[in-house]
C-alpha cells in the first residue's frame, strides 16, 4: 500500500530503506543460472520470468524438470534465497503451477493434465480476470476454471463479448504466447534534463517526467522495438541522487503504459523538503517489435491496437510539423508554466 496510507492507519510505523542495487543484483544473477540451461529467457520482472526447456533448448536427455530443479538448487546454494517454479507445457500453466504452494514451491503439470490441474481452481487464476470480471462470471456460476472450460460460448460472450472464446482456451490449458527474449543488439533509451533554477512544483515535475517519456517513446517506435523497464532519476538540489526502478509486465511501446509507472516511481524517490535540480528518465529492456500476451478484457480495459495507431499518427504529424503541431495536457502545462515565468 502507499506509503502515506500506512503511516495513517500505523502512526509508528518504522520505515527501512530499501537497497535496489542490490535487490537487481541479485536478480541478474538469478536468470543468469537460467541462461546457463537455455538462451530462451524472458525476464518478466526483477523477481519473475520464463524459460523455455523445450527440445530446442539444447539441454540433451535431461528433462524440463531435473533442469528446472537444477536452476532452483543452483540460486539455493549460491544466492540463499528460495525461488518458487512451475514446469508445464505453456506459460499459463507453468505459471500458476509456481504460485499455489509458496513459498519455495515446486510442481511439475505433464503434458496433457493441464485441464485436470485447473478445473478445480478460482476463475482468478486466469490471466485477465481480476475482482470485476470475476464477480460478473461468479454471477452465472462459472466460478471455478473447469466451469469455464464446460461453458458455452454464448454463455462467455454475454459476459465477455468476443473475448470469450480466448479465456475458454486458457481455461482448456491452452496458452499459444512464446516466451520473449531480450533482443541481441539490446541497449536503452535515457534523457535527462538540468534546470537553471531549482524547482520545487511537484505538478510541474510530474509533468516533465511525462514530457521526456514521450520524447523516448517516440524513438522506441521509430526503432521498431518495445521496453519493460523504467527507471527514474532524480538530484536534489545538494546534488543527493535517487533512482528508482520498475519493470512492467509486459514489453510496451506507449506512453500511456508508462504514465501511472512513472507516477509511482517519482513518489518513491522525491524529497518534498528539498528542491530537485535536475530529472532523467532511462527505458531498458529492449524487445525487438510489439507484442500483446495480456488478455483484451483485462482490467486496465484498454485497446492497445487503437492507441497504437494513434500514436503513429502523433509521430508522423510531429516529425512533419514538429512537436507542437500535436500536444498532450502535461505539454500545454509545461507551456503554459514557461510563459508565465
Amino acid at each position: 500500500m502507499p506509503t502515506a496510507h500506512a503511516r495513517k492507519i500505523c502512526p509508528g510505523l518504522l520505515l527501512l530503506p530499501g537497497d535496489f542495487e542490490k535487490y537487481e543484483s541479485f536478480s541478474r544473477l538469478m536468470f543468469s543460472y537460467a541462461y546457463d540451461h537455455t538462451p530462451l529467457v524472458e525476464i518478466a520482472s526483477i523477481d519473475e520470468g520464463y524459460f523455455d526447456l523445450g527440445e530446442n533448448s539444447g539441454i540433451g536427455e535431461k528433462s524440463a524438470s531435473d533442469i528446472a530443479w537444477t536452476i532452483r538448487s543452483t540460486i539455493q546454494n549460491s544466492l540463499k534465497i528460495s525461488v518458487s517454479e512451475g514446469v508445464g507445457t505453456n506459460k499459463l500453466v507453468s505459471a500458476i503451477a509456481s504460485k499455489l504452494n509458496k513459498p519455495s514451491a515446486f510442481r511439475t503439470i505433464m503434458p496433457g493434465k493441464e485441464q485436470e490441474f485447473l478445473d478445480p481452481l478460482e476463475n482468478t487464476w486466469l490471466p485477465g480476470v481480476g475482482p470485476k470480471l470475476s464477480d460478473v462470471l461468479n454471477k452465472v456460476g462459472l466460478t471455478h476454471i473447469g466451469k469455464i472450460a464446460r461453458s458455452s460460448p454464448q454463455q462467455l460472450a454475454r459476459c465477455v463479448g468476443s473475448q470469450g472464446r480466448l479465456l475458454r482456451e486458457f481455461a482448456c490449458g491452452v496458452d499459444t504466447r512464446i516466451v520473449i527474449c531480450e533482443s541481441s543488439d539490446a541497449k536503452s533509451y535515457s534523457m535527462q534534463e538540468t534546470f537553471e533554477l531549482d524547482i520545487m512544483d511537484e505538478e510541474w515535475l510530474g509533468a516533465k517526467f511525462r514530457n521526456i517519456a514521450d520524447q523516448l517513446l517516440s524513438q522506441v517506435r521509430s526503432d521498431g522495438k518495445a521496453i519493460r523497464t523504467v527507471e527514474v532519476r532524480l538530484r536534489h538540489h545538494n546534488f543527493e541522487e535517487l533512482r528508482r526502478s520498475e519493470s512492467l509486465e509486459e514489453p510496451t511501446d506507449l506512453e500511456t503504459d508508462l504514465y501511472p509507472v512513472l507516477e509511482r516511481l517519482f513518489r518513491k524517490a522525491w524529497d518534498p523538503r528539498g528542491p530537485i535540480r535536475l530529472v532523467g528518465v532511462k527505458l531498458s529492456g529492449i524487445y525487438d517489435g510489439v507484442f500483446q500476451s495480456r488478455l483484451p478484457f483485462a482490467e486496465t480495459g484498454r485497446d492497445q491496437e487503437q492507441k497504437r495507431f494513434l500514436s503513429k499518427i502523433v509521430d508522423g504529424l510531429r516529425l512533419k510539423h514538429g512537436r507542437s503541431a500535436c500536444m498532450r495536457g502535461h505539454e500545454f502545462y509545461l507551456q503554459e508554466y514557461g510563459r508565465k515565468k
